[in-house]
């Protein structure tokens, strides 16, 4: 059970909606949303809004309602969810005074677009009103519920999930590069600190020109790192904030030889700063004459260990030759030896650079003291540039309602039936044929008589006689008078029809005197023999004005006696009644027709009340209560009994408690502890509990909560990955072309994407990407298509590599890659992708002919990057909140215990 606050807003609508009504209803301003019914909580009555049976009613009903646990209502998807009453059972025709004048399918629209938000389907029909969630239905408490939540869930959801960033693969790469170096004072030095052990020297970042700052390491205290060449052990490292790089001399060289390895995070900051605290962990700000060496012990002949004192380096500088001096300055620079020593000998070799400087500076013709080792060393000098990128990259519902209208519906029927009996006496014509044929003309009764004039009288005789002693005739003797009189043929047609109504008229004043004489006798009987009689006399054939006032002396005693006898049906009510009795009360009471039952109303709803409490209890305590088989069963039983609303609705809730007990408790039996389950074992509890007849919030919950975590995981990978491929692409100089489509991925989580920004990508994944797999995300499409459909070209996911063309389309998995090449020849030209078991495919592109090379590389390095994607990052391992042997989510380095990668320092592993 839930219960709202009104707002402002809710208050006055619904109140308007009571007014309307006319319900007698004084509303307190709560909603209570309670299985699949909406009450508007009242001080002694309340309104119910029951989505099942599309009814609503006014009943008493006392609930259990703790200030504590109301709630407010100014979420907008709360509010709306609410609002959805009006439209809804407006439709239906139970609201009176309010029309709706959209249709159900406009309805059903409506409906969606409210709900989208917190995941619920709607299904409005001119029957019912329902919801589901991932597929299973749901009840109105539950989507107030979801409403509730949803915005609490998105908070936690953004506070909990901080970005990742990309895989990165910590291998140290191999580079050649120049640094310059500038002079540093030590106040200089000082300032420019970033921490993490790292100090400020004078080389500059090759690609931003700023200081970097270098770190050392003790021996013994090697920080270990990958590169192509093998496994090498760093004494010293340069770092630049800026540009996100680590710069580190091979083994057994300088920094400023410039032959180096170089990490590179590009713009993801965040793994920047793990690897850069990772590596100031064991630094420190000493000097140290040791080189970066590598871990199986190599190194070039002639290299020696040891490093003489600067002092004694310093006392032969002017002999030194400009490379000599150069690699002694690089040394000094790069914290050979001891800043005490650097002091020392800081004024000898500030002069020897001045006169070092000064020679370079003197004219040519007067260098004749210069040696042939100055000259050489004069005339050697390389220079090297480097480039930089950058990228960036970054929708609504409303309600509405209409305006309340009634629809009356009067129909009129009026039936009039008159009967018009009109008689004529025949008179019988004693006249002679000579005095009939002075009249003009010849008449039937001439012709009969002409005939057999003698035959006719002798029939008028025979009838008259036996019309006269009809009235002591019986039934059976008047029958076969009437059926010798319809068969008579000595008298003329309109002779027998006069005999033949005398007859009926006979017949009918004999019927009434019975009907009276019946009548009569049931004037001391009950309701139910009058009614009889009644009704009898009323279907009986006679002329309705023969038998009115008969009819109406009776219904005035019908009247009466019905009367008497309801009162003293009510008034021998048991008080402990049962609803089978009360039922046939009420059934009984509709027979008597004509009777107000208004005075006993109050008695009866009030025997209803307990008739069904009654029954209720005897349900609940006869019934079987182990499973939740017998609870959901008992339920339904309940459900079928149709109890007022109000009295059942406490049950249903006891017993739904004692439902979601049990699921909660077999549901933990299924799952075990999830934080030690493998994939398979966790899809194995996940298929039985999809399954399983459980509450909808119960089996969903974990579903929904890992769904969008493994959405918002995704999302942000895709995104960077759309920013890396664009910043590469960008890079290699290839043009921005309108066939070229990125995936708006974070605007499509939160809904704020316009149409025109993925119609192209959507149409595309339909038609020949169909089979994507959960989460799977395009980073980039390729449309080749004529009329810009996106039914021709290429879709690249982390996962897959789809094409499609006129004739054919093909899905190629990014780990079968071997390489993506271009052909630049007249009659072979276009992008073709190997895969590692030989088989060369032709795929759709948009580029000029120019630019196809440094294309087909550009995807070539990223589908590398792709396959490079640590298993950390697969759905399966996503999916167990714990591991005992942890991948790292962004280098893929495996190890156990602790959730800080020791490879690249990630702090986020579990």
């Amino acid at each position: 059970m839930i219960v709202l606050k009104a707002d402002s807003e809710l208050k006055m609508t619904f109140e308007r909606l009571i007014k309307t009504m006319h319900a007698n209803v004084n509303w307190t301003g709560l909603f209570v949303a309670l299985d699949n019914y909406l009450i508007l909580q009242g001080e002694v009555r309340s309104l119910f809004f029951h989505f099942d049976s599309r009814k609503v009613a006014e009943n008493i009903v006392d609930l259990p309602i703790k200030e504590d646990e109301i709630k407010d209502t100014d979420e907008a998807a709360v509010r709306d969810v609410i609002n959805m009453i009006l439209y809804a059972f407006g439709k239906w025709g139970t609201i009176q005074g309010l029309r709706v004048e959209k249709n159900t399918e406009q309805l059903n629209t409506l409906f969606e677009h409210v709900l989208a938000g917190i995941y619920i389907e709607p299904e409005y029909t001119t029957q019912y009103f329902r919801f589901y969630h991932a597929g299973k239905r749901i009840t109105y408490e539950d989507v107030i519920q979801a409403a509730l939540e949803a915005k609490e869930a998105v908070q936690k959801e953004e506070e909990a999930d901080e970005e990742q960033g990309l895989w990165h693969k910590v291998e140290w790469k191999m580079a050649h590069t120049v640094f310059e170096r500038t002079e540093l004072s030590l106040s200089e030095r000082a300032k420019g600190r970033i921490g993490n052990n790292f100090y400020k020297v004078g080389y500059r970042c090759p690609k931003c020109k700023g200081n970097l700052h270098m770190i050392m390491y003790p021996k013994g205290k090697e920080f270990r790192i990958e590169t192509p060449e093998g496994v090498v052990l760093l004494a010293k490292a340069c770092t630049c904030a800026a540009c996100h790089r680590f710069y580190t001399p091979r083994p057994w060289k300088l920094l400023g030889d410039g032959d180096i390895y170089l990490m590179d995070f590009e713009e993801d900051k965040k793994a920047y700063e793990d690897y850069l605290e990772l590596m100031g962990r064991n630094g420190e700000h000493e000097a140290n004459s040791r080189y970066n060496e590598y871990e199986d012990g190599r190194k070039p002949a002639g290299v020696e260990d040891e490093q003489q004192p600067l002092e004694e380096l310093c006392e032969d500088l002017p002999e030194y030759s400009d490379a000599d001096f150069e690699e002694l300055l690089n040394k000094i620079e790069e914290g050979f030896f001891p800043e005490s020593s650097i002091a020392a000998c800081e004024p000898a070799i500030q002069e020897e650079k001045k006169r070092r400087k000064k020679l370079k500076s003197t004219p040519a013709l007067n260098q004749d003291e210069v040696t042939d080792d100055e000259e050489e060393q004069d005339e050697s000098k390389n220079r090297h540039a480097e480039k930089q990128h950058g990228n960036e990259s970054a929708g609504e519902s409303g309600w509405k309602r209409n305006e309340n209208e009634r629809l009356y519906a009067d129909a009129r029927q009026d039936e009039t039936e008159r009967r018009h009996v009109k008689g004529s006496r025949y008179e019988s014509d004693s006249r002679q044929p000579h005095e009939a044929g002075q009249i003009g003309g010849e008449s039937s009764d001439e012709k009969y008589a002409q005939v057999n004039n003698a035959e006719a009288q002798k029939a008028r005789e025979t009838y008259q006689a036996k019309f006269g002693v009809a009235d002591r005739m019986s039934e059976r003797q008047l029958s076969e008078l009437k059926h010798q009189l319809m068969h008579e043929t000595r008298i003329s047609p309109e002779e027998r029809k006069q005999y033949l109504d005398v007859l009926e008229e006979k017949e009918q004043d004999r019927k009434l005197a019975a009907l009276n004489k019946k009548a009569e006798s049931c004037a001391d009987k009950n309701y139910a023999v009058m009614r009889r009689v009644y009704d009898e006399i009323a279907e009986e054939k006679l002329p309705q004005e023969k038998k009115q006032n008969l009819l109406l002396n009776l219904k005035q005693k019908m009247q009466t006696q019905a009367e008497r006898e309801v009162a003293e049906l009510v008034g021998k009510m048991p008080p402990n009644m049962d609803r089978a009795r009360y039922h046939a009360l009420r059934e009984k009471l509709k027979e008597y027709e004509g009777v107000d039952l208004t005075p006993y109303q109050e008695r009866l709803e009030s025997q209803k009340n307990l008739a069904e409490q009654q029954e209720i209890k005897n349900m609940i305590r006869q019934s079987r209560k182990i499973t939740r088989e017998d609870l959901t069963e008992l339920k339904e039983r309940l459900k079928e009994k149709e109890f007022e609303p109000g009295l059942v609705l406490p049950y249903f809730e006891q017993i739904e408690n004692k439902i979601r007990q049990m699921d909660e408790n077999e549901i933990a039996e299924i799952t075990g502890d999830p934080a030690h389950m493998s994939f398979d074992e966790g899809m194995d509890a996940y298929q039985k509990i999809a399954e399983g007849p459980y509450l909808p919030d119960l089996k969903d919950n974990a579903l929904e909560l890992l769904s969008r975590r493994l959405s918002k995981i995704k999302t942000d990978e895709c995104e960077q990955l759309v920013n890396k491929l664009k910043n590469e692409l960008e890079e290699a100089g290839i043009t921005e072309s309108q066939k070229h489509y990125f995936y708006p991925a974070r605007k499509v989580l939160l809904k704020q994407a316009a149409p025109q920004e993925t119609e192209v990508i959507d149409y595309a994944m339909a038609s020949y990407a169909a089979g994507n797999g959960l989460f799977e995300y395009p980073i980039f499409v390729v449309d080749t298509s004529r009329n810009n459909s996106g039914k021709e070209g290429i879709i690249l996911t982390p996962e897959h590599l789809y094409y499609s063309t006129l004739m054919t389309s093909y899905r190629i998995d990014v780990p079968s890659i071997d390489e993506i090449t271009a052909s630049t020849g007249l009659l072979n030209r276009g992008v073709y992708v190997t895969e590692k078991n030989g088989k060369k495919t032709k795929i759709p592109y948009a580029v000029e002919n120019k630019q196809l090379t440094a294309y087909a590389g550009v995807l070539n390095e990223f589908i590398h990057y792709l396959q490079e994607k640590p298993d950390s990052r697969n759905i399966s391992y996503l999916a167990k909140e714990k591991h005992d042997t942890i991948c790292c989510f962004r280098c893929g380095y495996v190890y156990k215990g602790g959730n800080i990668c020791p490879k690249c320092g990630f702090k986020n592993n579990a």
